[in-house]
């Protein structure tokens, strides 16, 4: 089989280049596996391989490709404090929650006002905060697209007056460490807070103003702000196993940007930072607790169920991304329509309805009388 063609197909149809040359047989696992028959690799084996080729050939594919979404700084705005700012008090904070966001739910949003709440009352002033979705690379069975969850997030977060969604992490070629995505955030924001850099960012005295105030009073540009992460319990509990978090990176967005874990009934966050032996139990006074007081159980998960199942998913999530859902067929939905409740009756034209999220019969919209 000519190489280009099998090229293609493990590409999803990408075009093979024209000065490409065919890697040594050792990258194929096809190959490999030809070349040592008495012992033939494992499946994980053979699509390590395939993952290791294809990873280096789109870097090349991509280089000298066009940079990445700027990050939004559109709803950044700081908050003025009784006497004016001083800058050995003055604390600016800007608040990241990375994740797959498969669907956004009110739960994520809900997550990000519990941090906003916390950090205010203990001093910080919050200048916004940003949803980063998780690249395609870090493999789900139910993952949808990135393109989707970036776009249902911008409707989820559209209406808010504080949260924005950065692209960065989804645009990526490979999965993305969260320390990574953090250095990202908190280096965009200093070139927007050191006067602007040569993508088009404007300044910050132009982009946001103090809260509340006229024009000419503008935010501080130093200190710049914090870029502090927030989470579940889960993904705290999860940092103390070092197999799951390097632990390099782990002390360095512990110490440098530090993690605010929204809690639910049930979780032992406070016992594990108590116990000595762990990064979390050294700096412990770096993750803030924040207890959700009206605790739910919305979860993605969950969601993606109902939505399988063909069951409303109304005020578990914002309505512009329900209709994104419906709209493009995510999870399963294109193939969900309700049962028949007609006997003896013609194949009905089933129509989206947006107050009921669910498809129904038109036949049902102009006949209210059942049979």
């Amino acid at each position: 089989m000519d190489w280009c063609v099998l090229l293609d197909d493990l590409t999803d149809g990408a075009s093979c280049p024209a000065d490409a040359q065919p890697p040594p047989a050792a990258a194929w696992p096809l190959a490999a596996a030809a070349a040592s028959e008495p012992k033939e690799p494992s499946l994980w084996d053979q699509w390590a391989r395939v993952k290791g080729f294809l990873t280096s050939w789109r870097s090349r594919k991509g280089a000298g490709a066009g940079g990445a979404s700027p990050l939004p700084v559109d709803k950044l705005k700081c908050h003025m404090p009784p006497g004016g700012f001083d800058p050995a008090k003055y604390k600016p904070v800007v608040l990241v929650s990375c994740g797959s966001f498969n669907p956004p739910t009110f739960m994520h949003l809900r997550m990000m006002e519990l941090a906003q709440q916390a950090l205010t009352l203990g001093g910080w002033d919050v200048l916004g905060g940003y949803l980063s979705p998780v690249n395609d690379a870090y493999w789900k069975r139910t993952l949808a697209p990135g393109k989707h969850r970036l776009h249902m997030c911008q409707l989820a977060t559209a209406d808010s007056d504080s949260l924005m969604v950065d692209p960065w992490e989804v645009e990526q070629r490979q999965y993305t460490r969260t320390l990574h995505v953090l250095k990202h955030v908190e280096s965009e924001l200093r070139r927007v807070f050191n006067g602007g850099d040569s993508n088009g960012a404007q300044p910050v005295a132009e982009v946001f103003q103090a809260a509340g105030e006229p024009a000419p009073v503008a935010c501080p540009t130093s200190p710049p702000p914090r870029v502090m992460l927030v989470c579940g319990a889960d993904v705290v509990l999860s940092m103390a196993d070092p197999a799951v978090w390097r632990q390099d990176l782990l002390e360095e967005l512990l110490t440098r940007h530090g993690v605010v874990c929204i809690t639910r009934d049930g979780s032992d966050v406070a016992a594990l930072l108590d116990r000595p032996g762990s990064l979390l139990h050294t700096h412990r006074a770096n993750v803030a607790i924040v207890k959700e007081l009206v605790p739910n159980e919305i979860s993605s998960s969950r969601v993606r169920h109902e939505l399988e199942q063909g069951r409303s998913v109304k005020y578990l999530l914002p309505q512009p991304v329900i209709s994104y859902i419906y709209q493009h067929g995510l999870y399963n939905t294109s193939s969900n329509k309700p049962p028949l409740l007609r006997a003896g009756r013609r194949e009905p034209v089933y129509v989206f309805d947006p107050h009921l999220s669910l498809f129904v019969s038109a036949e049902d919209l102009v006949s209210p009388h059942p049979l």
